[in-house]
């Protein structure tokens, strides 16, 4: 994935589909990210 170190990555649609595959991905490799999601 792009080096995204000191960024801090803002990922919507997070509670599903693509978003949150993104989010989860984003928190394996430990980077930095706000989340929005609706339930």
């Amino acid at each position: 994935m792009t080096e995204l170190k000191g960024n801090v990555a803002l990922v919507t649609g997070a509670s599903r589909g693509i978003g949150r595959a993104i989010a989860t991905r984003l928190a394996q490799e430990e980077r930095r990210l706000t989340f929005v999601r609706r339930s």
